[in-house]
């Protein structure tokens, strides 16, 4: 339990670390396009500092800084956004370096911030991924018994996610631990985990892979986030122009 909660402690640290030095590449990355819309008056006799010009700012109708906050919006949505794309394909592709070891884990040990009834809500509202999950797994009918199973993990995403987590397991998974009907498991199944940022069990075959691009993960995660944020900010900004 005690290596599992380090492991929390250092991915928050991490991650906090890695945002900043996403912001800092992008922010650098959309300052350098300022230059190419400088125009003589932001030198002579123009209020607006160059230094000091922001990309959120609103400025009047014949400044070109204007244009630049049109170019950076271009930027986002266009060659960085491909960029960040291009290295989750790359991240992605080291999975299959990797592969699973039957611990059963993400068969009994699956977990959903939804409860089952909110699950089925979203199923019929069209949510493909909840539809799936429903057809797979059933809920526990409660945490203890879960948490005998793998008092850890439980533990770990207890404390890892806000609000309380629901657990389910899958009926067709035998006593041996093993998938009943595995060579018609569904998709879910077989592109788990998604995600190297999932709470994975160290016994888990993907374990390795989470541990190797995880740092990476964090970053591109962090980008997505602020090219996100950045984007609606300027189209909100530009929209009023």
């Amino acid at each position: 339990m005690e290596d599992l909660q380090k492991d929390l402690n250092k991915t928050k640290e991490v991650y906090r670390a890695v945002f900043a030095q996403a912001k800092e590449a992008i922010d650098k990355k959309l300052d350098i396009l300022k230059k190419s819309f400088l125009c003589s008056g932001c030198l002579e006799n123009c209020a607006i500092d160059f230094n000091n010009a922001a990309l959120f700012k609103s400025y009047p109708g014949n400044c070109t800084f204007r244009m630049w906050q049109k170019r950076a919006l271009a930027e986002l949505k266009g060659q960085i956004s491909k960029d960040i794309y291009f290295k989750i394909q790359q991240m992605n592709q080291k999975r299959e370096n990797y592969s699973c070891l039957k611990c059963s884990s993400c068969c009994n040990m699956a977990s959903s911030e939804f409860t089952y009834e909110e699950l089925k809500e979203k199923a019929k509202n069209g949510d493909r991924f909840a539809g799936e999950f429903i057809s797979i797994f059933v809920p526990y009918e409660n945490n203890e018994i879960p948490r005998k199973i793998y008092p850890e993990y439980v533990k770990l995403l207890e404390e890892k996610f806000d609000g309380e987590i629901q657990f389910y397991h899958c009926p067709k998974l035998g006593a041996d631990g093993l998938c009943s009907d595995y060579e018609n498991r569904p998709s879910i199944c077989r592109s788990f985990p998604e995600n190297p940022l999932a709470a994975l069990p160290p016994k888990c075959g993907f374990r390795p892979w989470k541990d190797e691009v995880e740092i990476t993960a964090l970053l591109l995660h962090a980008m997505v986030e602020i090219v996100g944020f950045y984007t609606q900010k300027l189209e909100q900004l530009t929209d009023k122009q």
